[in-house]
C-alpha cells in the first residue's frame, strides 16, 4: 500500500499536485529548492550531497531551472556535481558573468558548464535580469526577476569608472519573488548589498513576501549602519519570518545589530536561523538533536541546527505554512539556548558618530 506522507509516497513517487519550497540547510551558504510535483526550480547550490538527498527523497528527476544568484563559492559549489549528475534532467542554467570573480570554483565552473552545453545536456543563459518577464515560473510557482538590472549586466562588476557605477560581487546577487498559487511567499536576495537594495526599491515591482532569506547570511551588506539596512529591507518586504541561511562555525552569523533591528522594529516577525549563531550559544552545542528538525541538514549530525531545513508551503484555505512550526522551534530555543536573540530583544547599539 502507497502512504503520502508530506507529498511524498513512501515509494518515491511525488504527488503531481505537490507544492513546496525549501529552504536546505546547507551551513554557511544558501540552496532552495522550488518544488513542484516531480519538477523543480533550484535556486543556488553550496551543497551537492544534502540537495540530491532532498531531490531524491522528494521524487524530483526534472530541474527545469537552476539559477546561480552570483558567483561566490558558497552559492555555486554544489553544481559542480549536480551539473554532470545523469539522475537528473536539467533545462536551463541561468548565471550572470562576473570579471572581479577570480577563483577556482567560478573558473571551474564555467569551464563545466562549456562542456556541457557542447554535449547538449542542458541550455545555459549567460545573464538574467529583472526583464526576464517571469520564464523561470513554473504553472503554480510565478518566479519574479527583481535584481540586477540589464544595464548591471551590460557593465559587468567592476569600480566605478567615468559611466558606469560601482557593481561588486553581491551587488550582482539575482532576487527573486516566489509566488505560491498566487500567494507571494518567498523573497530570495542572494547576497544583496546596499547598492543593490536601494537600486531594486526605486523601480515599481512589488517586494512583499511572507518569508524573507536575509541576504549574506545576516552578516554585511556594505551599509555603515547594518540596522538601517535591515530595516529598509524589511519594511520594503514586510515578511512574517525573516530568516538567515548561516553555519554556526564559519562566521559570527548573523550580526547583533542586524537582529537588534529586526527585534525591536518588526517585533510581530518571527526570527529564524538555519544553525545555531555562536552570538546566541557559546561553546558546544546542546545535546541531542531537536525533536522538531527536518531532513536532511548540513548541522542534524553534530547539533548545530537551530531551525534547520524550512519547508514552506500553502494551506487549502489559502495560508502560508513554514515548518519547523514556531511554537515547537521557540519552546526547543527557549529550554537549550543560552542568550538567544531572536527571543532576547536584544537592545540596538549605540549609533557611531559621523
Amino acid at each position: 500500500m502507497t502512504v503520502v506522507q508530506g507529498g511524498v509516497s513512501t515509494d518515491g513517487i511525488t504527488k503531481p499536485d505537490t507544492l513546496e519550497a525549501v529552504i536546505l540547510d546547507v551551513g554557511h551558504g544558501n540552496c532552495a529548492i522550488l518544488r513542484e510535483g516531480d519538477t523543480c526550480v533550484i535556486v543556488d547550490a553550496k551543497s551537492d550531497k544534502l540537495l540530491y538527498q532532498e531531490l531524491i527523497d522528494s521524487g524530483v528527476r526534472r530541474i527545469e531551472h537552476l539559477v546561480l544568484s552570483h558567483a561566490d563559492t558558497d552559492h555555486i559549489a554544489g553544481a559542480l556535481r549536480l551539473l554532470p549528475n545523469t539522475d537528473f534532467e536539467i533545462g536551463t542554467v541561468w548565471v550572470n558573468s562576473d570579471s572581479a570573480k577570480d577563483s577556482m570554483k567560478w573558473d571551474e565552473l564555467l569551464r563545466l558548464l562549456t562542456r556541457l552545453r557542447r554535449e547538449d545536456r542542458f541550455r545555459v543563459r549567460m545573464g538574467i535580469s529583472d526583464l526576464e518577464d517571469w520564464e523561470l515560473s513554473l504553472k503554480r510557482i510565478l518566479i519574479d526577476v527583481l535584481h540586477p538590472t540589464l544595464s548591471d549586466i551590460g557593465h559587468g562588476t567592476g569600480k566605478k569608472g567615468k559611466v558606469r557605477p560601482e557593481i561588486t560581487t553581491n551587488g550582482m546577487s539575482v532576487v527573486l519573488r516566489v509566488l505560491m498559487d498566487g500567494q507571494p511567499a518567498l523573497l530570495l536576495p542572494g547576497d544583496l548589498d546596499t547598492a543593490g537594495l536601494h537600486q531594486m526599491l526605486g523601480r515599481t515591482k512589488p517586494v512583499t513576501a511572507h518569508v524573507l532569506v536575509y541576504p549574506h547570511h545576516g552578516g554585511h551588506s556594505g551599509e555603515a549602519q547594518e540596522g538601517d539596512f535591515a530595516r529598509s529591507l524589511c519594511s520594503a518586504v514586510q515578511p512574517e519570518v525573516i530568516l538567515f541561511s548561516m553555519g554556526r562555525s564559519a562566521f559570527r552569523n548573523p550580526l547583533p545589530e542586524v537582529v537588534a533591528e529586526i527585534a525591536n522594529s518588526f517585533s510581530h516577525a518571527r526570527i529564524a536561523c538555519t544553525q545555531l549563531s555562536p552570538n546566541c550559544h557559546a561553546g558546544a552545542p546542546p545535546a541531542g538533536p531537536p525533536l522538531h528538525l527536518l531532513t536532511p541538514a548540513a548541522g542534524h549530525s553534530e547539533n548545530q541546527c537551530c531551525a534547520g531545513t524550512v519547508r514552506i508551503s500553502v494551506t487549502a484555505d489559502g495560508e502560508i505554512s513554514v515548518v519547523p512550526h514556531s511554537d515547537e522551534h521557540q519552546s526547543w530555543i527557549r529550554s537549550n539556548v543560552s542568550d538567544p536573540m531572536c527571543i532576547s530583544k536584544p537592545q540596538l547599539p549605540r549609533q557611531r558618530s559621523s
